[in-house]
């Protein structure tokens, strides 16, 4: 008899095993989702805070197209997360109707595509079009006043 120390090994998954691992793939597409609609909530608030700082913009309509894009980005990210979770529903909802399930994880399916470029194509746009706001407005940022003039 044998006696072995330590913690059992689990054994390694192959590539293969993680490349078929819808489980996997669908983790990894929703933590997708959730960080774009994050940094672009974050983006949105953090810009719209901090535009007072810049007395005299060049350029305002990047800013603006930027908040906009975001905005949209937000609005796709919730169809995107909303569409996926009436997809999987639709198995149980009509899991005694296969035709009518099928036609309705078609229409899901295209409307959170839709959503889904929304959400990404307005987040590019977003980060660009304040990117290239930030770029122009470097040198136009008022300055922070001393400490002890905001006292007064």
């Amino acid at each position: 008899m044998t006696i072995t120390s330590g913690p059992p090994t689990s054994p390694i998954p192959t590539i293969a095993a993680l490349q078929t691992d819808i489980g996997f793939a669908n983790q990894f597409r929703l933590e997708l989702i959730k960080t774009t609609f994050l940094v672009a909530t974050g983006l949105l608030a953090f810009t719209v805070s901090f535009r007072p700082s810049v007395p005299v913009p060049k350029w305002e309509g990047l800013m603006w197209l930027g908040w906009i894009a975001l905005g949209l980005s937000t609005i796709g990210a919730m169809g995107n997360l909303y569409g996926w979770e009436r997809f999987y529903a639709s198995y149980r909802d009509y899991k005694n109707n296969q035709a009518d399930g099928e036609r309705a994880r078609h229409n899901i399916t295209r409307l959170r595509r839709i959503a889904m470029t929304i959400q990404f194509g307005g987040f590019a746009l977003g980060v660009l079009s304040i990117a290239l706001f930030a770029a122009a407005n470097l040198d136009n940022v008022k300055p922070t006043p001393p400490a002890k003039e905001l006292s007064k």
